[in-house]
């Protein structure tokens, strides 16, 4: 999976840009503040059609773009490469009344929805701040599986929607239960969207989490030269096995996470059921829904050690680009295509070592863009396999 040229319009920093993009390994130069980040933030827009740094979608539309029309647009278009030939992905917004983006989405210039955008272009980012995936709240390593499997499982799309729909409906409602009496019919209503699909989101991230803890293992003992040895620990908020539900988070067990044997996923919404109910007068006390995929963690573990609890920035930045560098592997072998890995600024914080070692492990990849304040971070021979770009306000030129 490549994209062959990409084109922006009215995005960040960009009033237009129009750049064909190589196979392998490109390195973007330039000092901060120029482009280099919004280039990558734009193919990560193509692929999961929402921004890794807005709250807004607005956020992305250039300053000053109001200025040349009342009803600015952003436009960001991409000839992706797969197996099966060229693809034209687009996504345009534009600002009507009211202050609002509409978005619509394109494929081979059909309109489609974004549940479409699954397998169409596959991207793996790293961030500068993507450290706090180990040491931030959990509700960062939630959206970071959500958005994993988002690109590669349209089921689960489907899925996460109607269990955020359900659940945003069934709070409200807990929040009423606190002035008045409720009818249980009320909450069942919301009881069932959220059991039956809560399951299948906690199912497909105790899968994806397995997955990616075999492949991040021999990735993190590379990157710390032998000395760490890395586990993933999905640690889910409702567990079957402990019907109680939340668990300390300081109790760490590597079997957190596993279904009990024989558990079927008829069995499980049951037992979700079941601690629906259990813990209802806490939930109206609280105004909110206890139990839950929404709840979940995901625990980095060096050692025996809790690295967001006890590790050092570079061990923390070195776990999660070993979850990035596996996220990659296992989006491969889920698409059929291997995806784009998009980092940022990707050596700060590691020492020589660890910095040797990842870059042994970048750039084989189909694609790889690597951004960068100053180009002599890396070694010779890395930038000789590399094209050379350079940004400054907005505007691309080559360097090789």
């Amino acid at each position: 999976m490549r994209v062959r040229h990409l084109s922006l319009t009215n995005f960040r920093l960009y009033a237009r840009l129009e750049l064909d993009l190589a196979d392998g390994l490109t390195i973007v130069q330039g000092d901060n503040a120029q482009g280099k980040t919004s280039l990558l933030e734009a193919l990560y827009f193509l692929a999961t059609a929402h921004s890794m740094h807005t709250a807004t979608d607005r956020q992305v539309l250039r300053w000053g773009a109001s200025d040349d029309s009342p009803y600015p647009f952003v436009m960001i278009k991409a000839g992706v490469q797969r197996n099966d030939g060229v693809h034209a992905l687009e996504i345009g917004m534009q600002l009507g009344e009211g202050a609002r983006l509409k978005k619509e989405i394109r494929i081979d210039h059909a309109p489609r929805r974004g549940v479409d955008l699954v397998g169409q272009l596959a991207v793996v980012l790293f961030l500068p701040n993507d450290v706090e995936l180990a040491s931030g709240a959990p509700a960062l390593r939630r959206a970071f599986l959500d958005d994993a499997l988002s690109q590669v499982d349209a089921d689960y799309v489907r899925h996460l929607d109607k269990f955020t729909k359900a659940l945003s409906q069934r709070n409200a409602l807990l929040r009423l239960g606190q002035e008045r009496r409720l009818d249980p019919d009320e909450l069942e209503v919301w009881n069932e969207p959220i059991v039956k699909n809560g399951v299948q989101i906690a199912l497909r991230r105790r899968s994806a989490v397995g997955q990616l803890a075999r492949l991040a293992q021999p990735i993190h003992r590379d990157l710390s030269n032998n000395a760490e040895w890395l586990e993933l620990v999905y640690q889910p908020n409702f567990d079957p096995a402990a019907p109680a539900g939340v668990q300390d988070p300081h109790q760490i067990s590597l079997d957190a996470g596993r279904i009990p044997q024989g558990m079927t996923a008829t069995d499980l919404e049951q037992a979700y059921r079941a601690a629906l109910r259990d813990r209802l007068k806490e939930e109206i006390a609280r105004g909110a829904t206890l139990v839950g995929p929404h709840r979940d963690d995901l625990r980095f573990i060096a050692n025996g050690m809790d690295v967001g609890e006890y590790g050092s920035r570079g061990q923390q930045r070195t776990s999660v680009l070993s979850l990035k560098l596996a996220q990659s592997q296992w989006m491969r072998t889920e698409l059929g295509e291997e995806p784009l890995l998009l980092l940022d600024e990707v050596l700060a914080e590691l020492d020589p070592n660890r910095r040797r070692q990842l870059l042994a492990h970048i750039g084989d990849t189909a694609q790889t863009l690597v951004t960068t304040t100053d180009i002599n971070r890396f070694d010779t021979t890395f930038i000789q396999r590399a094209h050379l770009l350079g940004v400054k306000s907005g505007i691309v030129h080559n360097l090789t």
